[in-house]
């Protein structure tokens, strides 16, 4: 045979094997009904990962909340009291005088006193202001060790054992709770019907 005729030979041949019109259409369908069927595939399969991503945070963040023990009143109250003194916003009464604190402090609903574990020590009062402790209005005075230069904050507001309980009472000769939060020690006691809380540095 010769060569033109086996190339004429050859293109009739694939000519006769092309599909027709209707095979063409049923074979496009096909291939579309595949391609939706992998998508719908996919698209279960993403929705299946986002719901198992779901639920493990939220396992994971109750796993948190059961095992991590609930702040106790005197962690809560030393965090408080160290995040304020940090913050040193401005004074409203400066002076060194407890008498001028009381009549600048109105509405407070008790008057600060001075406790009997400062007398004698090297820290002044250099002002007070407002503030609060768990809620409860409260007195923020200002004192400076004049041996260190040393700034610290005691506060005092009106012991309520129905918000406050459990804290040591100097009158039973118990000693002050030391709670460490935010780089401070955090000393907490009662006296006089008044709940104290004292920041100084820390040594730990």
């Amino acid at each position: 045979m010769r060569k033109g005729n086996l190339k004429k030979v050859m293109r009739e041949y694939v000519e006769k094997q092309s599909l027709s019109a209707k095979q063409l259409e049923s074979l496009l369908l096909l291939q579309k009904g595949k391609a939706k069927n992998k998508s719908r595939f996919f698209n279960m399969e993403y929705r299946w990962l986002a719901v198992a991503a779901v639920f493990f945070i939220a396992v994971g963040n109750l796993f948190y909340f059961v095992m991590s023990p609930e702040l106790t009143l005197n962690q809560r109250i030393g965090s408080e009291v160290a995040k304020n003194h940090l913050n040193l916003r401005p004074l409203e009464i400066k002076t060194s005088s407890i008498k001028e604190i009381r009549g600048f402090l109105t509405k407070l609903g008790f008057s600060p006193v001075e406790s009997v574990l400062l007398k004698g020590s090297s820290k002044s009062l250099i002002g007070g202001r407002y503030c609060s402790i768990q809620g409860v209005r409260a007195a923020q005075l200002r004192l400076k060790d004049s041996k260190t230069g040393q700034v610290q904050s005691l506060y005092q507001t009106v012991y309520d054992k129905k918000v406050f309980s459990g804290f040591p009472e100097l009158k039973e000769n118990q000693k002050p709770i030391t709670v460490y939060s935010k780089g401070l020690a955090v000393d907490i006691w009662v006296e006089k019907g008044l709940l104290f809380a004292l920041t100084r540095e820390s040594n730990k």
